[in-house]
């Protein structure tokens, strides 16, 4: 067994064990992985080899990155499409060359592995600023739009960085091929994407055996990004595009099992994945450090300083750069009372993370002559060091927010109005099954419907969709059929949610957690039937 899957398995071991100690207790995980991996890093016995970079793209940072992708929206981001795709592609070019153009004049870096550094840096990471969003209680919209330019830039820093490490591995290339590179890595990568989630939508919609179904979607990253990068196109945004149109189709359509079976396993192999980043962040950085020269360590921490102050200011610039835009647009969001304080905040949201970790990771041992990648654990000490930076100022966001008295959202009002529509559309279902049973000469008795109607009429009382009585109904109704047309009205309470997103905008932040519930109560009913 080779001494790099060995530190492979080690890390992932202790890191889930860790990660499960501070989730239990509701604390922030990213910053005590780290810390705990760079404890073990200084051990004398820690492990300190670390796989091939190819390996940790493919088999750590594409599934995480899919992971990131099926937890998020499609209908939630096409509200917010323009702000996110100018952060996701505008800010990460500007990034990418900002801080590209500081490490060439800083450190000496050669021009393409300079912008390989800014490459890895641009992306903002989707989990530690959508985590850190949440908990400082930040509007939806807000959030929606954090998590969303998260999501897309690592699409765009990743491709970016691959034609960077290009540019740097093959020692001589034009602006031109850059940029046809870089259109060429977009358009394939986007195209695979979307072809694999098509194929991956319709056999998930007609494959009844889960098992396979979900095997699936657990091999899609790599045949994706595989496929992806075989084309000369970018692996990671395929696998971006994927992850939104499967996640898409699987909430659009009625039934809980597969659904439910697939966010169980992506939210387990999400959480290792994270934990293992976090961690081998830590583990490896004594060991990056200590291979550098005296001269370079200092060259390395003046670098990060200088790099995490370009970030911030950069950030800052194109975010309120883009809100003046908006402003001489007169957008009816721009004329919001506190639009310039969400601006500040989502200036301040600038946390890099695992993503941009595993990116480091990925930077190639070796050029294409087989000389040693040039500055490699430089770029690898920086960006270590800048993710540790940021992380501990994004813990700020928070308190940054109150203190600039951000208005949280209050959906208690929505959520009992939609509660109320799903109630009425599961007793209209429940009644025209009653119809057809007493059409068929088997009525039913009130006893057995008045439990399949109680909750539903209190739903429909707390709400102010009750409008409706509520008519007697008397027969005789068996258990399995009783059960049946149980499981008939949740999915008349699932079509009419996926109704009200798709066609009402109803917010996927508050379809998402009532759609679990369904498929909650669904599951537990199938359970007594067989």
């Amino acid at each position: 067994m080779s001494s790099a899957f060995t530190t492979l398995a080690i890390s992932g071991v202790v890191a889930v064990v860790i990660a499960a100690f501070l989730r239990q207790r509701g604390w922030s995980m990213s910053l005590p992985l780290i810390g705990a991996g760079f404890l073990l890093g200084i051990a004398p016995f820690g492990p300190n080899d670390v796989p091939d970079p190819e390996i940790i793209l493919v088999a750590v940072l594409a599934p995480l990155v899919f992971g990131e992708a099926l937890g998020s929206s499609y209908l939630d981001l096409r509200k917010v499409a323009r702000p996110v795709f100018v952060l996701a592609i505008g800010l990460v070019i500007f990034s990418t060359f900002a801080v590209g153009f500081v490490g060439y004049w800083v450190a000496a870096l050669p021009i393409a592995v300079a912008m390989a550094l800014g490459a890895v840096l641009a992306p903002t990471d989707a989990v530690s600023v959508g985590t850190i969003a949440k908990r400082a209680s930040l509007p939806r919209r807000l959030v929606s739009i954090l998590e969303g330019e998260s999501l897309v830039n690592d699409g765009t820093g990743l491709t970016a960085l691959k034609v960077a490490i290009v540019a740097a591995i093959a020692g001589s290339i034009t602006m031109g091929e850059v940029a046809i590179d870089f259109s060429l890595a977009v358009f394939v990568g986007v195209a695979v994407g979307l072809f694999s989630g098509w194929i991956m939508g319709r056999l998930l919609r007609h494959s009844h055996d889960l098992v396979p179904a979900n095997s699936l979607i657990i091999v899609a990253p790599f045949l994706v990004y595989i496929t992806a990068e075989a084309a000369q196109g970018s692996g990671i945004l395929a696998i971006v595009v994927a992850g939104l149109f499967v996640a898409h189709r699987q909430n659009s359509e009625p039934g809980a099992a597969g659904r439910v079976q697939s966010a169980v396993v992506w939210r387990h192999l999400t959480f290792i994945l994270q934990a293992l980043a976090f961690f081998l962040i830590g583990l490896q950085l004594p060991e990056v450090l200590g291979r550098l020269k005296t001269s370079e360590v200092h060259t390395a921490l003046i670098l990060t300083g200088a790099v995490v102050i370009t970030l911030i200011i950069t950030r800052a610039v194109f975010v309120f750069a883009m809100v003046g835009v908006t402003r001489l647009t007169k957008s009816p969001v721009a004329r919001h009372a506190t639009f310039g304080r969400e601006a500040a905040v989502m200036a301040w949201a600038g946390a890099r993370g695992p993503i941009s970790g595993l990116a480091a990771f990925s930077i190639p041992l070796v050029t294409m002559v087989g000389d040693p990648f040039p500055n490699r654990d430089l770029i690898l000490a920086v960006s270590f060091l800048v993710i540790v930076i940021t992380l501990i100022l994004a813990e700020t966001l928070g308190p940054m927010a109150r203190m600039l008295k951000i208005p949280v959202d209050d959906d208690t009002a929505e959520i009992a109005r939609v509660q109320g529509m799903l109630a009425k559309a599961a007793l209209i279902r429940l009644d025209t099954a009653l119809e057809e049973f007493t059409q068929a000469g088997t009525p039913l008795s009130p006893e057995d419907v008045e439990s399949l109607r109680r909750d539903r009429e209190m739903r429909l009382l707390r709400s102010s969709s009750a409008q409706e009585s509520v008519q007697p109904v008397t027969a005789e109704l068996e258990i399995s059929q009783m059960l049946n047309l149980a499981v008939s009205m949740v999915h008349a309470e699932q079509e009419e949610l996926i109704r009200l997103r798709d066609s009402d905008g109803l917010p996927d932040s508050i379809a998402r957690p009532l759609l679990r519930e369904l498929d909650s109560r669904e599951q537990a009913l199938v359970r007594q039937i067989r």
